[in-house]
C-alpha cells in the first residue's frame, strides 16, 4: 500500500502532477482544468494491485500553482506471504491528502498530508484482532520539464517521497523522460524504494518486514482526448526473497 498514491501516482505511482499540467497527455484545450482521475494496476509475481482516485484543483486549475485534493483508494487482491509457503494474503486502504504546488518556471513542486486508512487482511486480524489502522501520512514530490531547454533533450524529471504512518511504510521514486518526438510521448528509466514495518502482537507476527527495489522503463504521454495512458515494466528485488518482473498501467481522464 505505500505506493498506491504513488501510483498517481501511482502512485506512481500518476503522480507526476506536471505531465499534466504541461500537457504531456495533449488534453483537449480548456478554460480551466479541475482535475485529473485515474485508475491503475499493478503486477508482479508477488502482488497485484488495482487503484482508483483523483487530483483536484477547484480554486486555481491545475494549470496554476495552488490548493490541491489528492485522494485514492485500492485493493491488493493478492500478495504472497512470506512466511507461509503458497498463502496469499488481501488488503485495501485509502488516503485523503490536502496539499499545495509551487510552480517555479518549468518545476514543480508539491506537498500534501492527511489521513490514511489500512484495512487489514482476513490473517491479520485473526492474529492482531485490528480490523484496520488509521494514521497521518504525507509525501513530497517535483516534476521539473525540460522542454525547449538550450541543452538538454526535450522531456522531464521527477520524483515523489512518501511516508505512511497507518501502513508503516515509505516510498521513493525518481523518474526520468526522454521525448520520442511521436504525440507527446516520453520514455525513459525509473527506480523506486519501498520499505514496511514488521507487525505482530504478543510476540506473533502478523505481517513481515519487506524491503523492496524496482527498476525499469516507464512511458507516458499517450492521449486519446481527455483520455491519457502511462506504463512501465522492469525487474523487482526483494529482501530475503526471489526477484520477479513487474508491470504498471495507468489510465487516466482530464476534466
Amino acid at each position: 500500500m505505500a505506493g498506491l498514491l504513488a501510483l498517481l501516482v501511482k502512485t506512481g505511482i500518476p503522480l507526476d502532477s506536471r505531465a499534466e499540467e504541461l500537457g504531456f497527455f495533449d488534453a483537449p484545450p480548456k478554460a480551466k482544468r479541475l482535475g485529473v482521475a485515474f485508475i491503475s494496476t499493478s503486477a508482479s509475481d508477488w502482488a497485484f494491485y488495482l487503484t482508483s482516485g483523483a487530483k483536484l484543483a477547484p480554486f486555481s486549475g491545475l494549470d496554476k500553482p495552488g490548493f490541491r485534493l489528492l485522494y485514492s483508494f485500492g485493493t491488493k487482491f493478492r500478495e504472497r506471504d512470506p512466511l507461509v509457503i503458497g498463502r496469499f494474503n488481501r488488503f485495501a486502504g485509502g488516503r485523503i491528502f490536502l496539499g499545495h504546488e509551487w510552480q517555479i518556471g518549468a518545476l514543480s513542486i508539491s506537498a500534501y498530508a492527511g489521513p490514511s486508512l489500512s484495512l487489514h487482511s482476513p490473517r491479520e486480524r485473526a492474529v492482531t484482532r485490528y480490523e484496520g489502522r488509521l494514521g497521518a501520512a504525507a509525501m513530497i514530490e517535483f516534476w521539473q520539464s525540460w522542454n525547449n531547454h538550450p541543452t538538454l533533450r526535450d522531456g522531464f524529471t521527477s520524483g515523489t517521497l512518501l511516508v505512511d504512518a497507518a501502513e508503516a511504510s515509505g516510498f521513493l521514486r525518481l523518474r526520468h523522460g526522454f521525448s520520442t518526438g511521436w504525440r507527446n510521448t516520453t520514455i525513459g528509466p525509473e527506480v523506486s524504494f519501498s520499505a514496511g514495518r514488521q507487525r505482530s502482537v504478543g510476540g506473533v507476527v502478523g505481517r513481515d518486514s519487506w524491503l523492496k527495489m524496482r527498476m525499469g522503463l516507464n512511458a507516458s504521454g499517450l492521449s486519446f482526448g481527455s483520455f491519457g495512458l502511462n506504463g512501465s515494466a522492469g525487474y523487482e528485488w526483494r529482501r530475503n526473497e526471489r526477484s520477479s518482473a513487474y508491470a504498471e498501467i495507468t489510465v487516466l481522464y482530464h476534466y
